[in-house]
């Protein structure tokens, strides 16, 4: 009773998975075709530098440095050479 049970779940299971991978029962997925425009007419910056204001651009734009750019950071990031050790398994 339980194997004729078990087969006919696995069957049916089996027969479910081949209609979903032959795409049966699904519609075709569209983009929306009309979208509603976003307008902001308004910003609070709440720090006391003044903090940054949004910038909107249209249309495509490449920003390409005309030389070497300098980054600058609070503190230095830490860096070490780590020699390597084997090992039976990693971690150890």
């Amino acid at each position: 009773m339980d194997d004729r049970y078990l087969k006919g779940l696995l069957t049916v299971i089996a027969i479910e998975l081949l209609w979903l991978a032959l795409g049966g029962g699904s519609g075709r997925a569209s983009a929306q075709s009309t979208a509603t425009p976003v307008i902001i007419t308004g910003i609070r910056l709440e720090s006391a530098d003044g903090g940054t204001l949004p910038v909107a651009v249209h249309g495509t734009v490449t920003i390409a440095p005309a030389g070497p750019v300098k980054v600058e950071a609070d503190r230095p990031v830490p860096v070490e050479a780590v020699p390597y050790k084997p090992s039976v398994r990693p971690g150890e």
